[in-house]
């Protein structure tokens, strides 16, 4: 019996350890784009985005000069919005946030490996607001690209996106 325990913890060991192997990741700091689009996406948000869109070019130039500040260049069209800022990935967190900082502690996520890439689910669950996500990124080396669905709710409003990610490896972690 003790054998056949052995064993499986070798096979166990060696099945996990050439997964980690697959993924052809690298840990550092990574430029990702996000492009957004937003169903039932709440009124006063698509006025705010129509707004963005139609703004002044000193007001355009002085948001832009805040998004620079935090890192982040952002664009919005009719449905949804483009987002690009660098982040910092090791091992442990390959797969960006995409919750608010200070979030991450009402959150859980799992994902598996296979290959070059990874499969994930979250869920996110605070008083009334909850958030679901799933998706997909592959890694190759020097860049990636990902899907994710996200399914929120805050009350009694619902907003459903998709997020198509690409990424492009920066270097070592800056921060």
């Amino acid at each position: 019996m003790r054998t056949i325990s052995s064993m499986l913890a070798v096979v166990l060991l060696i099945a996990f350890s050439s997964t980690a192997k697959a993924l052809d990741f690298k840990s550092g700091q990574w430029q990702l784009t996000m492009v957004t689009k937003m169903e039932h996406m709440p009124p006063e948000m698509a006025t705010a985005m129509e707004q963005m869109k139609n703004m002044p070019p000193e007001a355009k130039a002085q948001m832009e000069a805040m998004q620079k500040k935090m890192g982040i260049t952002m664009s919005a069209n009719g449905q949804g919005m483009t987002v690009t800022t660098d982040k910092c990935l090791t091992e442990k967190n390959f797969i960006p946030s995409h919750v608010g900082p200070g979030q991450e502690k009402y959150c859980r996520q799992t994902h598996q490996v296979n290959g070059n890439t990874v499969t994930f689910q979250g869920t996110c669950r605070r008083g009334d607001w909850q958030l679901d996500s799933s998706g997909t990124m592959t890694y190759s080396e020097n860049s990636m690209q990902g899907h994710m669905k996200v399914h929120q709710v805050t009350g009694s409003r619902t907003m459903d996106s998709t997020i198509d990610m690409t990424g492009k490896y920066l270097g070592p972690c800056t921060n």
